[in-house]
């Protein structure tokens, strides 16, 4: 079975994922939301710790060091994440409220692909928070999920036209598959729908 991180997810559901703008902060806001999948990864399972360097965020997200830093700031100012300076190395860790609920990465998945994804544009921007919004959302018995444009751009606050270009950079990058499937209305129509598949778990 494929190793896998657990992300807590209540700062999805609390904050939401347009607390992460774009405009003049979008590449602060995408280094946000890679550093919190770098961490998740790097994490101790069971303490949700990561002692780890700088120089470790650099390398697994792809960031330089200003944007790793200004990421940390982000999520530290949105309470997502605590860190530990007093020691020779930071010691980062993921906070958790009353909302125990989850998600899983896939560890070699990310670890391989994470550091590959652009780091510049609102397209790429999109594409995290539509991933994200995808491993909050997905059921954890199954590696499946549907999900309409209309709840992307409402959980995400992104624009139309970025969904389906966000969308085909996770395909390229294999972090999803798409197909689609017919369902049935009430009524008997037929209904198609988008099914994702997160890969590598």
């Amino acid at each position: 079975m494929a190793r896998f991180s657990a992300l807590p997810t209540w700062w999805i559901r609390e904050l939401g994922l347009g607390a992460f703008v774009g405009g003049e902060r979008a590449g602060t806001s995408l280094a946000a939301l890679k550093v919190v999948m770098a961490v998740s990864l790097l994490a101790n399972f069971h303490s949700r710790k990561a002692r780890n360097s700088v120089s470790d965020l650099e390398k697994l997200t792809g960031l330089s060091r200003p944007m790793v830093l200004a990421g940390v700031s982000l999520l530290e100012q949105l309470n997502v994440l605590t860190v530990d300076r007093s020691g020779h190395v930071n010691e980062y860790e993921m906070t958790v409220t009353a909302d125990a609920n989850w998600g899983k990465l896939p560890y070699e998945r990310l670890m391989a692909r994470l550091p590959d994804m652009s780091n510049r544009g609102v397209i790429s921007l999109s594409a995290l928070k539509i991933y994200l919004l995808m491993v909050s959302l997905r059921p954890n018995s199954s590696q499946t999920l549907s999900i309409g444009h209309e709840k992307i751009r409402e959980q995400t606050g992104i624009q139309t036209k970025h969904v389906r270009p966000a969308l085909d950079i996770l395909i390229n990058h294999t972090l999803i598959r798409l197909s689609v499937s017919d369902g049935t209305e009430a009524g008997g129509a037929r209904v198609r729908h988008n099914v994702y598949t997160l890969l590598g778990l």
